[in-house]
């Protein structure tokens, strides 16, 4: 195996006025280079570029899985998630006798690689692909061929080191699982329809260990055909929540969620009249990321029940982060699960990036002092309650995410001259 560390130069902004200011990474000027996971505390991401799947953390900046690693394109699927701790991501290895791509899970700290098998059936180059991974990396899904060129969605057990069949509601056609519940109880994904429509799939462990799929529709506006959703890739933590791409005829393309109890609803008041797409949302579903337009030409956004939907750029500014002039964090891929590191590709004036967005304040010896003028004072509370109820920031002291009253807890309990 090859590990190569010097393939992208990163570049580190952050506001030069604020020792607690959160920090940008731009990875380095790869095309079609994607961040697309990152552990919970935000220290490590995984992503892929043409050349292999790769990781990053600020220690070792990034380090490509070349040899070993097949990089989705070209017939091979799959994409890099990455384990709550940073330890496991999955990838794609060539395995067998017959070398064919199949899904594998590579412990880092060990520098080992775990397929996880197939059925023996290939199309293409590929066997398997992992989509996506519970945190605690015992459980992935994806696609698998279950005869030749017969592709069908899937969960491991690393428990087992079984898959199980998740089978499809459209006789011969083919189903992919895209993202898992933390407890792999909920499945999302999409099931293609006898016309080829990708349609948005979920699959739901009941009482006696059995996936039960549902095929995703929305009531008509008028008529009586019930609109089939676009394909769901996104699972919050919890399991209550399924998100997808927006669809023309539902809510205008905006971007969606269901729930066995709710049905489809619109994930708020779409931003733009573009189709939104859902990357990540958080355990709970009360923070839901997503772009709108291809490659998110019509914008990133983080949404939020009390703030509707809040830009990237406003999220980074309020972090007292300055992205670089030309450049947008268009295309976000993944977030860490409390909201606070957000990975992604950036667009620029000659080129494009991988970036991760670290929301988190710097720390230091004195976190409140707002204003860096070595005291804790009126002007740092002006700055915290001007930021009330924002996500994020210099002014969420406690790091939960938010800025409200226990921020203001900490803040006036540290009152005075710094140490």
């Amino acid at each position: 195996m090859q590990m190569h560390h010097a393939l992208f130069a990163t570049v580190v902004l952050a506001a030069s006025t604020c020792a607690n200011a959160g920090e940008l990474f731009l990875l380095g000027l790869v095309p079609q280079a994607y961040a697309e996971s990152t552990s919970d505390n935000g220290l490590v991401v995984a992503g892929h570029d043409p050349q292999s799947y790769w990781y990053w953390t600020r220690e070792t900046g990034v380090v490509q899985l070349i040899g070993t690693t097949v990089s989705p394109g070209n017939g091979v699927g799959g994409q890099g998630s990455i384990s709550a701790d940073g330890r496991f991501m999955s990838v794609s290895s060539l395995q067998g006798d017959a070398q064919k791509a199949e899904g594998t899970i590579y412990d880092i700290d060990l520098a080992l690689f775990q397929p996880i098998g197939s059925y023996g059936f290939h199309c293409d180059i590929e066997r398997c692909s992992i989509w996506g991974m519970t945190r605690d990396a015992q459980s992935a899904v994806g696609l698998i061929d279950q005869g030749p060129c017969d592709a069908i969605a899937f969960k491991w057990s690393a428990a087992t080191n079984a898959f199980t069949n998740l089978g499809t509601l459209y006789f011969f056609k083919p189903s992919r699982a895209n993202a898992v519940s933390n407890d792999g109880a909920t499945i999302a994904g999409w099931n293609d329809d006898y016309s080829g429509y990708r349609q948005g799939a979920v699959w739901i462990r009941n009482a006696a260990g059995v996936y039960v799929q549902t095929n995703i529709t929305a009531p008509p506006p008028s008529g009586t055909v019930p609109i089939k959703m676009r394909e769901a890739g996104v699972v919050s933590g919890n399991g209550q929540w399924v998100y997808g791409i927006g669809r023309t005829g539902y809510a205008g393309g905006g971007a969606w969620r269901w729930s066995p109890a709710t049905g489809v609803q619109p994930v708020g008041t779409n931003p733009t009249t573009d189709i939104g797409y859902v990357v990540g949302a958080n355990f709970d579903g009360t923070r839901v990321l997503c772009f709108y337009g291809v490659m998110g030409s019509a914008g990133s956004f983080m949404w939020t029940p009390k703030r509707g939907y809040v830009s990237l750029a406003t999220i980074a500014a309020e972090a007292g982060v300055v992205i670089p002039a030309g450049w947008a964090l268009s295309l976000p891929l993944g977030m860490s699960e409390d909201g606070l590191t957000i990975v992604g590709t950036a667009f620029g004036p000659n080129g494009t990036s991988p970036f991760v967005l670290d929301l988190r304040a710097g720390g230091g010896p004195c976190p409140a002092d707002l204003n860096a003028d070595a005291t804790v004072g009126a002007q740092d509370l002006a700055i915290l309650l001007s930021a009330w109820g924002s996500l994020g920031g210099s002014a969420d002291l406690n790091g939960d995410g938010l800025v409200g009253a226990q921020d203001l807890a900490v803040l006036l309990s540290a009152w005075g001259a710094c140490p």
